[in-house]
């Protein structure tokens, strides 16, 4: 009889900071299993509500409780100590909080997550209805270094994929008017032919079905490697709606057709 598969556990990642609701309260609400607290080397200070919150999670049974050390404001070094952190947990389902740390341990989580598949989240802090709890002094009065950081290439989607994905948009706000949500291949079709994308103009395609693969290649099979739509077959016709990831993207990249 085969062995029943392991039970996934919620993982979080927590580089530490001068915060305490915003480390605390998403490993309470989302009810991690384990914590990952990352806390800066070489600093001796003592600062109560971060012993106050590693405390109450060393006496939850629970939760297990790791805590690592990096330098917060070295990229290198916060990137490779919350990469190990995620890969020390491969089976389970792991978050990165990037709400405390530093600027740079929020880049380096990020980055992180990009390159493993770890989910970032962030707690917003809540300043009340009349914004009573903003500061009124600057949190910082002195600099001690300004330093460059360096940056890493992302993956922006094609200008064509951008344009595809606002025709499925529009479509799919069209949805009340319509039989079915989304938008069918073929319209898609008609839509790539009517716009000319370069990969319809440099073709050999002369046929309804020629087009449907050059569609299925260079359109609908990187969205849907990408996550980006979902596929419904309806009686002889497949439609596409984008997925949350999808509407994001879109949101993020649709300055490109402007």
């Amino acid at each position: 009889m085969p062995a029943d598969p392991p039970v996934t556990e919620r993982v979080h990642v927590v580089p530490l900071g001068f915060e305490y609701a915003r480390l605390r309260q998403p490993v309470v609400d989302w009810k991690a299993d384990a914590v990952v607290a990352v806390e800066h080397a070489g600093s001796d200070a003592t600062i109560p509500y971060l012993d106050e919150f590693l405390a109450e999670l060393d006496a939850d049974e629970r939760v297990d409780l790791v805590v690592r050390s990096c330098d917060i404001f070295d990229l290198y070094d916060a990137l490779g100590t919350i990469a190990a952190a995620i890969d020390d947990y491969p089976d389970d389902e792991v978050f990165v909080n990037l709400s405390a740390g530093s600027k740079i341990t929020a880049i380096a989580g990020m980055i992180a997550c990009m390159a493993t598949g770890a989910r970032p989240i962030y707690a917003r802090p809540d300043y009340g209805p009349d914004a009573e709890h903003v500061p009124e002094e600057p949190l910082h009065s002195d600099v001690d270094e300004v330093f460059e950081l360096p940056t890493y290439p992302i993956d922006r989607p094609s200008e064509t994929l951008v344009t595809c994905l606002s025709h499925i948009d529009e479509a799919d706000g069209e949805a009340g008017t319509g039989r079915y949500r989304g938008v069918s291949k073929g319209d898609l079709v008609d839509f790539v032919q009517a716009e000319g994308f370069d990969f319809v103009a440099t073709s050999n395609a002369t046929t309804r079905k020629g087009y449907y693969r050059l569609l299925d290649s260079h359109v609908v099979g990187p969205l849907r490697e990408r996550g980006w739509v979902d596929v419904e077959r309806v009686g002889r016709e497949k439609y596409l709606t984008l997925t949350p990831e999808g509407e994001r993207t879109l949101r993020a990249f649709r300055y490109l057709l402007e």
